[in-house]
This record gives C-alpha cells, structure tokens and sequence, in this order.
C-alpha cells in the first residue's frame, strides 16, 4: 500500500466515523424531542387537572355558601351573601386565569426546546457533511500528491 492509499484510506475511515457520530447525535436529538414531547403533554394535563380543582373548591365555596344562608335562616340573597358568591367567583375567574398563563408559558417552553432541537439537528447534518467532504478531498488530495 502506498503513502497515497493510506491517506485515502485514512480519510474514508474518519468520514464513516464522523457519519456515524452524526446518526448517533440525532438519534440522541430525536430522543430528547420525544421526552419532550411527552412532558409538554404531561403539563398540559396537569394544567387541566389544576383547573378542574380550582372550579370544584369554587362550586364547594358556593355550596357551603348556600348551606350556611339556609342555616343562618335567610331566605332572600341578601347583600352579604351574594358579595360572598362573587368574591368566590372572581377569584376562581383570577385562579383559572393565572393557571391558563402559566400552561400557556410551559408549552412555550417547551415549542422553545423542540425548535432549538430541530436547530441543532439541521446543523449537526450540515456542518457534518460538510466535515465528511473536507475528509474526503482532503483524502482524495493527498492520495494524488503521494500516489
């Protein structure tokens, strides 16, 4: 084997690793993106879930609102007891504002991750390939200066 056919060996053998360490980074990306998916899905459940509570601790205040008046012997809604009801219900409205906001700002988060992933990913491959072919002329040069 000559010096040429060694360089040129020499560089086919980097760019099939190099080609290789790319597939493993985007196996190791399309990993990262599937967790993350699956995370962006498990908070928005678990938004909905803090949602339904805080509606169901609104219609217990209100229920408990109702009891108490029918206890207390009132019949009419008096001014007390219908301030009490919309207190409830405007801090439930805040509550269930507050929560969509935060839902809102976790599934950024994570659109946030999965783009920057997709970034990476198109120059991983880009500035891969283009490592592979600067392997291979390189290769293919020194093959002919030493061949």
């Amino acid at each position: 084997m000559s010096g040429g056919e060694a360089f040129a060996l020499s560089a086919l053998m980097s760019s099939v690793g190099t080609m290789s360490s790319i597939n493993a980074q985007r196996a190791a990306l399309n990993r990262e993106n599937y967790r993350t998916q699956t995370e962006a899905k498990l908070a928005k459940v678990q938004a909905l879930e803090e949602e339904n509570a805080r509606q169901e601790l609104a219609r217990m205040s209100l229920a408990n609102n109702s009891a108490y008046q029918s206890i207390a012997g009132y019949y009419d809604d008096g001014m007390s007891f219908l301030n009490m009801n919309k207190q409830v219900e405007s801090k439930t409205l805040k509550d269930i504002s507050n929560i969509r906001v935060m839902a809102s700002s976790t599934q950024n988060k994570y659109r946030q991750m999965l783009y920057e992933n997709k970034m990476k990913d198109n120059e991983l491959v880009f500035g891969g390939y283009t490592s592979v072919m600067a392997e291979l002329a390189t290769g293919y040069a020194n093959y002919k200066w030493y061949g």
